[in-house]
């Protein structure tokens, strides 16, 4: 589980990421991110209703995700002092889950949040 302290919840953080972020985007997701005063990363979801109608699938989605993303935490690859959050497109439900993973970890590294490496989590 991602620690609270690495979370971003509140509307208005939410808000400011999104109004004043720097903004890298995929098919499947938008990620925004801008550094923060803390001293470590804080990561915000979000997945709207147009991923899937199903939150099951939603929530799956969004487990996954944050899963990549507490790896990175935990395993000191995510390191940079900034807020981030994921805006997950209708195109992320179409990924299998077997793939998922390997596929977000991939454009993490692609984007320069965590630092490419070959020998994968």
């Amino acid at each position: 589980m991602l620690a609270r302290e690495s979370r971003i919840a509140a509307d208005k953080d939410i808000k400011r990421i999104l109004k004043l972020g720097k903004r890298f985007s995929c098919p499947e997701c938008v990620l925004y991110f801008v550094p923060n005063t803390l001293g470590f990363p804080r990561v915000g979801f979000v997945v709207a209703s147009g991923v899937s109608k199903r939150a099951v699938v939603r929530n799956r989605i969004k487990r996954q995700v944050r899963e990549v993303v507490r790896l990175a935490i935990e395993q000191k690859l995510l390191t940079h002092s900034i807020d981030i959050i994921i805006m997950l497109r209708p195109a992320a439900a179409k990924i299998a889950d077997d793939v998922r993973r390997d596929f977000f970890r991939e454009f993490f590294e692609r984007i320069g949040i965590i630092p490419k490496s070959k020998k994968h989590v």
